[in-house]
C-alpha cells in the first residue's frame, strides 16, 4: 500500500516539476497566466489528494499510535503513581500503629520499672528503719546504762562529799547508813 502511494506522489512531482520548468521558459509567473489555471487547481488536486492520502495512511495512525501509547504510558504511570500513594499511606499508617504500640509498651514497661523500684526502695526503706531502730535501741540501752553509771557514782560521791562536809562542820564523822538513807531519798527526787 505505502509502495503505490510513494510511486504515485513521486510521479506527480516529476510531472509538475517538468511542467513547471517548460513554463519558466517561456518566461513570466506560470502561476499568474489564467491559461494555466484549470492544469494548476488539477495538480493543486492532486497534491492535495495525495498529501491528504499520505498523512491520512501513514503519518495520522502513526502519530495516534503515538498518542495512544503515550497516554497509555501516562495512565500506566498514574496508576503506578496512585498504587504507590495507596501503599505509602498504608506504611505510614503502619509505622505510626507500631509507633503507637511502642510508646505504649515503653509506658507499660517504665511503669513496671517503677513499681518495682518503688517495692525495692520500700523495702530497702523498711530494712534500713528496722537497722536504725536496732541501733537506736542498742544506744538507748547503752545511754541509759552510762546514765544508770552516772548516778550510781553520783550517789557515791555524794556520800562521800556529804561525810566529808559533814565531818568538818560537826567535828565528828557522820553516820553512813543515815547519810546513806538521806542521799538516797535526795536522788530519788532529783530523778523524778
Amino acid at each position: 500500500m505505502r509502495t503505490p502511494v510513494y510511486s504515485a506522489l513521486a510521479g506527480g512531482l516529476l510531472t509538475f516539476a517538468v511542467g513547471g520548468a517548460a513554463v519558466a521558459g517561456q518566461g513570466g509567473m506560470p502561476q499568474l497566466d489564467y491559461h494555466l489555471f484549470a492544469p494548476q487547481l488539477v495538480w493543486l488536486a492532486i497534491a492535495f489528494v495525495t498529501l491528504y492520502l499520505v498523512m491520512s495512511r501513514l503519518a495520522v495512525p502513526a502519530i495516534s499510535d503515538t498518542l495512544e501509547r503515550r497516554q497509555g504510558k501516562i495512565q500506566d504511570d498514574l496508576d503506578a503513581a496512585e498504587k504507590a500513594n495507596e501503599e505509602a499511606r498504608n506504611l505510614i499508617a503502619t509505622y505510626q500503629q507500631r509507633l503507637a504500640d511502642a510508646r505504649e509498651q515503653a509506658r507499660g514497661l517504665m511503669r513496671q520499672q517503677g513499681e518495682s523500684d518503688s517495692s525495692a526502695t520500700s523495702t530497702r526503706l523498711h530494712e534500713l528503719s528496722e537497722r536504725l531502730a536496732v541501733q537506736i535501741s542498742e544506744a538507748e540501752k547503752r545511754i541509759a546504762k552510762q546514765r544508770d553509771d552516772v548516778m550510781a557514782g553520783l550517789e557515791q560521791m555524794a556520800r562521800d562529799i556529804g561525810q566529808e562536809v559533814y565531818g568538818k562542820l560537826a567535828g565528828q564523822a557522820a553516820d553512813a547508813n543515815a547519810l546513806a538513807g538521806k542521799v538516797a531519798t535526795a536522788m530519788k527526787g532529783a530523778n523524778r
